[in-house]
């Protein structure tokens, strides 16, 4: 264990997103018993897709907020049903206001579904209040600790996202940008997807209109990414799941098979979802999510090396450094690929680091003669080099530093 936190060790990076994964397997047992409220068919085939879907793989392993609030959500919409008893409310309450903790965008869409749920029981809205409480004062509590006012992370987010407009000056303004998506990334499965959801039952309306708010809310934000929908995308892909079952009754029951509850459906259905999970898996958009991780890997080993005393890495590749990767105190300066400095022509910059990552595809740094290690391919290829001497950082490196760079281009 202390080899995880000290000498170079990896456990701070690994077990965070271990504990991720381990509490995204929440929505696959929600899917479970949200399926069972209609059968055991219903159940297995939900399962399946909670478990088998790209998304739900690939968003499963990712430490982001939106991953941990649906592992929160998921189960809460499982607790909260009016013959549900007080406790399971309590814990309901509790899950659904950490989900909204977590992702607040998410906020609305978890408002109006224990709305729908509750509706004018009183002792639901106890159990959703008890519950819901010591996360409401555990939050304010840690901000009162960190010296802000409560939940004033909040309002600072919506003051420099929304109203100073930094989020639509990103990009993805387009109100189209979530339909074209949606047929981007699910592709020829997208209709069906849709289809089925909304045969999915009426038991299941609150969910729905929860998804469809969350896709509202999210139409209103300038910049748009396919991850802020996670929570609609999952109760979508849940209900469709479910709404699978209920076409295959419709299609088979009568003509070819006499109990279209027999396993041989149940089977079928999985393999569908799973074979059109794995053709879009292999498809263009899901394997441009991630690169192989070569640069923060040369970034690591940068760190291995004795005597390396500050990194200089491509500005235009920054999200894939930071001071994590390199697992000791030295310092990331990220240099331009057209002005200089650059990581071809660092300039006076260069006495600041004494190792560079730089992209093969353009001219090799001078004075970093000693290559340690490559990796990536294509245009993303690319080496990490070594200079002899030490570090002596100056005017124009202090410019370069990582973190003064993503403040520069307001990121």
């Amino acid at each position: 264990m202390a080899n995880g936190w000290r000498g170079g060790g990896t456990l701070y990076l690994t077990l965070p997103r271990a504990l991720v994964a381990l509490a995204n397997l929440s929505p696959i047992v929600a899917a479970w018993f949200l399926g069972a409220r209609s059968s055991r068919q219903h159940a297995i085939v939900a399962m399946a897709v909670a478990a088998l879907w790209v998304e739900c793989v690939l968003f499963s392993v990712q430490t982001l907020s939106e991953s941990m609030a649906v592992a929160c959500f998921l189960p809460a919409a499982v607790l909260l049903r009016p013959d549900a008893r007080l406790r399971s409310v309590v814990v309901a309450g509790f899950l659904m206001a950490l989900a909204g903790l977590l992702r607040f965008q998410f906020a609305p869409a978890i408002a109006v579904f224990a709305l729908l749920v509750a509706g004018r029981d009183a002792r639901m809205w106890k159990g959703l209040l008890l519950g819901g409480a010591p996360v409401v004062i555990g939050g304010a509590a840690i901000d009162l600790a960190m010296g802000l006012a409560p939940y004033q992370w909040i309002f600072n987010n919506y003051a420099m996202n929304i109203g100073a407009g930094r989020m639509r000056a990103i990009g993805g303004v387009s109100h189209s940008t979530y339909a074209v998506d949606v047929l981007r990334y699910w592709s020829f499965a997208a209709p069906a997807v849709v289809l089925a959801a909304l045969m999915a039952g009426k038991r299941y309306r609150p969910l729905l209109i929860a998804a469809g708010v969350n896709i509202l809310v999210h139409q209103l934000i300038g910049h748009k990414e396919w991850r802020y929908l996670w929570l609609s995308l999952h109760i979508l892909l849940l209900l469709a799941a479910i709404g699978s079952v209920n076409l295959a009754r419709l299609t088979v029951a009568g003509r070819r098979l006499e109990r279209p509850q027999a396993g041989a459906v149940t089977a079928g259905l999985v393999a569908l979802w799973s074979v059109v999970s794995i053709l879009l898996a292999i498809s263009a958009p899901y394997s441009e999510w991630r690169n192989d991780g070569s640069a923060s890997r040369l970034a690591s080993i940068a760190g291995r090396q004795a005597g390396v005393c500050g990194l200089a890495v491509p500005a235009n590749r920054y999200p894939e450094f930071g001071h994590a990767f390199v697992h000791r105190p030295i310092a990331v300066y990220a240099l331009g690929t057209e002005r200089p400095p650059t990581i071809s022509d660092p300039g006076p910059t260069v006495t600041a680091f004494n190792a560079i990552i730089a992209e093969t595809s353009r001219p090799q740094p001078p004075a970093f003669s000693r290559k340690i290690a490559c990796g990536g391919s294509g245009d993303q290829r690319a080496c990490l080099y070594l200079r002899p001497g030490g570090c002596a950082p100056n005017a124009a490196s202090a410019t370069r530093e990582i973190q003064a760079v993503i403040e520069a281009i307001d990121m």
